[in-house]
């Protein structure tokens, strides 16, 4: 029926070229169907809200059926379908083989030149891909795929007689000397990475499949050509951001070493991967993170976050009073932003302790926030949600600042003598902590690609040769072939590992301009600055995802992505703080800085 209104209106516009006619028919199409993908893609995110506050399996199947029936995927169960949030709600917009033909054709006819037509139809066409493919295979993805997300969800140990999971787990490890309890963690994900690797290496070969059937190499070709992406670009950019790293990094994990060997009694040669497993774990002395976490001791993180943004004219406080922000029993671990209607409803999950990393957390979090609740009304929908290599480079901006000791000294009022201790441990944790897990990302984007190239490539030892040539970490004793399995980022696969690197990349060289051109004018704090605010809106925020990121970087910046900036500050030839004209010179290789602290450090 739908199909059959096209062709009318194709035969009633038969004066106009043939241009005109592809456009208007994809106006057309547009406009009929935007309101009902609007509404499926906020009931969809409910669903996922619930499933990740609850981890009930009873969520899970919910998510699960929402999508089936919207893909037409759930054929033989029509009473299935029962949304949360619309008393009304269209099925199948996605189904049509008709409405894909039609996209299709206008797609490869090149007769779409509109800019932001042309963009709409890359979003819908590859939106129409999943549900063209046969239900009961296209069924048997998506389940794979929800349900390995949820892997790790349930992950236990118990130490001196308590269970942990989850962000315990994180916390346990983190505030822990004692490698034993270490290597039980590492065990425990390892047998889950046992029981899901063959699934997850499965789920690839789906993926790939199912790109070959719409002309692609493999899927991760599909996962980049509609985020204005090649492989072979970003391929390129990791390898040269990692050689202009390789020196500082391997320097300075010499010095880890030798901290990590302190800190768990062993000597260096003994070191293994489940020493340097935790994601989010700081490498440096125990009591550099305990002089950190001390400024947050009577200090909410989520109170501080809040006020921050308000005074640089970014409020977030109605995306807090929506958000869940506090342990409890089966809610996911991870730290998510839930955009379900933009302005109208934004919610934040995550567990904030009174530490540094809840600060983090918080920042990150209200960076994305600020950046959802300020995109112009008048985007297309299609183009609202923000390409994720400016939104997560925004975001890690602004998770930074707590480890950037200008702002750590507007924020906290610190005398000077405070300040430029805790300008050194600043230094440190840049220099450390952040060159650290900026390789690992590196690690994965690798990782994440080789494994679509070829999935029955022998992985595991991919896996080791990649983390000792980036990280330096020796391959276990015991090397099982599942073990690159333990990172729950493998769990998706989703091809977008790469862009956390590139958004590292423009957190950096946002940076720079942000001091070079703002901080350095006439406020030189972060704090109450409300310039900052009105250059994210002005230069980023707006946009949503109506340009080309390259493009929005280029506007916001004045020039490309340059891999430089960040691999200045990494390795200490930047300081990494805003200028203010007075201050004394950092040196140069900040490893040596630390290596004095390793010389000092006392057992902990």
């Amino acid at each position: 029926m739908r199909y059959l209104l096209l062709l009318i209106l194709i035969l009633s516009v038969s004066c106009l070229n043939e241009k005109q006619q592809a456009e208007m028919i994809l106006r057309h199409y547009i406009d009929k169907n935007t309101e009902l993908i609007r509404n499926y893609a906020m009931e969809s995110k409910v669903a996922l809200w619930n499933l990740n506050l609850s981890g009930n399996e009873r969520d899970y199947k919910k998510l699960i059926a929402l999508e089936l029936d919207f893909n037409n995927s759930n054929q033989n169960n029509p009473d299935n379908f029962a949304p949360d949030r619309f008393t009304t709600f269209t099925r199948n917009v996605f189904t049509n083989e008709q409405d894909f033909k039609l996209l299709r054709r206008l797609k490869n006819s090149g007769l779409v030149t509109d800019t932001l037509l042309k963009r709409q139809l890359s979003v819908l066409y590859q939106s129409f891909m999943g549900p063209q493919v046969e239900a009961e295979r296209y069924k048997k993805l998506r389940f794979t795929e929800t349900k390995l997300w949820q892997s790790f969800v349930g992950v236990e140990v118990v130490w001196e007689g308590r269970k942990f999971k989850g962000s315990q787990l994180d916390s346990l490890r983190s505030n822990s000397n004692d490698w034993n309890m270490l290597k039980m963690v590492h065990e425990a994900y390892r047998e889950k990475a046992r029981q899901i690797s063959g699934d997850i290496v499965a789920m690839v070969k789906m993926r790939n499949e199912f790109a070959r059937d719409f002309g692609y190499a493999d899927y991760y070709q599909l996962a980049l050509e509609t985020k204005d992406q090649t492989p072979e670009k970003i391929i390129s950019l990791l390898r040269e951001i990692g050689e202009e790293t390789d020196q500082p990094f391997f320097e300075t994990k010499t010095t880890i070493d030798k901290l990590l060997a302190k800190r768990y009694h062993l000597p260096v040669t003994d070191l293994r991967s489940y020493h340097y497993n935790d994601e989010r774990r700081s490498y440096l002395p125990l009591r550099f993170s305990q002089k950190m976490d001390s400024l947050y001791r009577e200090k909410d993180p989520v109170q501080l976050a809040a006020a921050f943004f308000e005074g640089i004219g970014l409020p977030v406080q109605e995306v807090i009073d929506q958000s869940d922000l506090k342990f409890r029993k089966g809610k996911s671990s991870g730290t998510s932003v839930y955009n379900i209607d933009f302005s109208k409803d934004i919610r934040m999950m995550s567990t904030i302790y009174n530490n540094t990393e809840g600060m983090k957390k918080m920042m990150h979090l209200c960076g994305h926030a600020s950046h959802l609740t300020n995109i112009r009304d008048n985007i297309p929908f299609l183009l609202k949600d923000p390409n994720s290599v400016v939104t997560e480079g925004v975001a890690s901006f602004f998770e930074n600042l707590p480890s950037n000791s200008s702002w750590l000294k507007g924020e906290f009022g610190l005398d000077e003598a405070s300040n430029q201790e805790f300008r050194l441990l600043c230094m440190h944790y840049l220099q450390v902590d952040r060159l650290f897990r900026f390789r690992r990302l590196l690690v994965k984007s690798l990782f994440e690609r080789e494994i679509y190239r070829d999935p029955d490539q022998n992985l595991g030892e991919l896996w080791y040769r990649l983390n000792e040539k980036y990280l330096g970490i020796i391959p276990p004793t015991d090397p099982e072939p599942s073990d690159w399995a333990t990172s729950g980022y493998f769990t998706s696969f989703s091809c977008t590992v790469h862009n956390f690197v590139l958004a590292d990349l423009f957190a950096g060289q946002l940076q720079h301009y942000l001091e070079t051109n703002i901080l350095n004018a006439q406020n030189s704090q972060y704090q109450h600055n409300r310039a900052i605010g009105n250059f994210l809106v002005e230069k980023v925020y707006q946009y949503g995802d109506l340009l080309p990121w390259e493009q929005l970087i280029v506007q916001a910046t004045g020039e490309p992505l340059n891999p430089l900036y960040l691999a200045n500050y990494l390795s200490g030839d930047h300081t990494g703080e805003a200028a203010t004209g007075n201050r004394e010179p950092i040196p140069q290789k900040g490893h040596r800085i630390i290596a004095s602290a390793a010389k000092k450090q006392t057992t902990n």
